[in-house]
């Protein structure tokens, strides 16, 4: 006889609570503590912090073994409640792995990397990096490279390994907004967008629009849950009954209804929770910075006060989909806050491949997007290894990141090979038709994958 349903999610929490106390007690599951984040930051940290000519090469990959070992053994054994349900336990490992190989393995940071710094106004030498004046004549910021003295190496690493989109630095991801155009001449630096930030807003206009955009979102995920609460669906129980008022439905259509539902109530939970919880980067270090401007200065030399470095989390929605359909959809709306990580590893891995498979363009791309979303997969398939219930990393969640690269390239085999191979070169496909076609890509792509997450 099957188990009754449970009578709320409430009762659900607490049966994880104590199913994951009885599991703890007996030896099957080990607790995460705080020491755990302390060490996994300070490898890597020390290894940034030895220069190349001291052995780096060599203590930068004891140190990745290290990681490696702590985070296979954290998946394995170490489980929490916190972070939906255990699902960033897997997530935060497996990311960080792939991060500490991408700056100990993937680059050397000590040749490649230059960070944003605010220099004296008139400093007497630059032994690292070059000033360069902004558009405010009382700043003044160069390329700082690698420094040589111990503090501002410290302070330079420990920014490097905490960041992400790497606003401030030459790997920026692409997608980010322009920099000011007196920054621009740093050779790495790629700008996608035809406009350059020759007017941006000041600080405290960029604070208030973020704190505006964090309340609608604070709200937004509130409603969100309330509405979710209401389906079991969403408490983990897959095979629960239709809920109202989709039940007054007729039967044939009803499961599909549910589904596009459920698909599209889970979208708009993951962008909101997303969008609030990056909000609050800005409020908290605009916030500081603006509120104590010498404390922020002493602290860093990177220019916190910045509006350009705060970059908003999501991507226009619109152009990129309607222009490039699923494709667009990933790599210019959706976050992007694992690019750098995804991207080097695979070009890492390209650069094993001979070299005329590795510098061709079709092999490069349909490698580096096979890769990116393997990662990526890999990435969420662990976070949901290490939650507190039955789940499908492999066959559901693994699958469906991975099907987004296979759509991709379907989507591009389709728009340069068999659409060309079909219509004359004299007929020219109107705009207002490709985008209708990119868009019904992308919606059924999605909708179609996402039975495997």
């Amino acid at each position: 006889m099957a188990d009754p349903p449970p009578s709320s999610y409430i009762h659900i929490i607490r049966t994880n609570r104590h199913r994951l106390e009885t599991l703890i007690h007996e030896g099957k599951y080990k607790p995460v503590f705080v020491w755990h984040l302390v060490l996994l930051t300070a490898l890597p940290l020390m290894a940034l912090l030895v220069p190349r000519r001291n052995g780096a090469r060599y203590v930068r990959r004891v140190v990745l073994g290290l990681v490696l070992s702590m985070n296979i053994e954290a998946l394995r054994y170490r489980r929490a409640l916190l972070g939906a349900n255990g699902y960033m336990v897997g997530l935060i490992t497996t990311w960080w792995t792939i991060w500490t190989a991408t700056l100990l393995v993937f680059h050397d940071p000590e040749l490649e990397f230059r960070r944003i710094e605010r220099a004296p106004t008139n400093p007497s030498t630059q032994p690292n990096g070059y000033s360069q004046n902004t558009s405010k004549a009382t700043d003044n910021f160069k390329w700082q490279s690698y420094p040589r003295p111990f503090r501002h190496r410290l302070n330079w690493a420990l920014g490097l390994l905490l960041n992400m989109r790497g606003p401030e630095w030459n790997w920026r991801i692409s997608s980010l907004d322009p920099l000011p155009p007196a920054l621009v001449h740093e050779p790495r630096i790629k700008q996608t967008r035809t406009e350059l930030a020759s007017v941006s807003p000041d600080a405290r206009t960029r604070l208030r629009s973020v704190a505006r955009v964090w309340l609608k979102a604070y709200f937004a995920l509130d409603i969100v849950k309330v509405i979710m609460m209401q389906d079991p669906y969403f408490w983990g129980v897959i095979d629960c009954s239709t809920p109202f008022p989709f039940s007054l439905l007729p039967a044939q259509i009803t499961p599909s209804v549910v589904y596009i539902y459920r698909f599209i109530m889970t979208g708009t939970g993951i962008f909101v929770a997303l969008t609030y919880v990056c909000a609050l980067n800005p409020l908290i270090f605009l916030g500081l910075s603006v509120a104590f401007p010498r404390a922020s200065r002493a602290v860093t030399a990177t220019p916190l006060d910045a509006p350009w470095i705060y970059a908003d989390i999501f991507g226009q929605f619109s152009i990129p989909v309607l222009d490039h359909g699923l494709a667009g959809c990933w790599s210019q709306w959706w976050h992007q806050l694992f690019r750098f990580g995804f991207t080097s590893t695979a070009s890492w891995l390209l650069s094993w491949l001979p070299r005329r498979y590795a510098t061709h363009p079709d092999v490069k791309r349909i490698g580096m997007a096979f890769v990116a979303f393997g990662l990526s997969g890999l990435v969420h398939a662990t976070g949901s290894y290490t939650q507190l219930s039955e789940t499908s990393p492999v066959s559901g969640t693994w699958r469906f990141f991975i099907l987004q690269a296979v759509g991709i390239v379907i989507q591009g085999s389709i728009v340069k090979l068999v659409v060309p191979a079909i219509l004359p070169r004299e007929v020219v496909v109107a705009r207002w038709m490709r985008r209708m076609a990119n868009v019904l890509f992308a919606t059924g792509w999605l909708l179609f994958t996402a039975g495997y997450d």
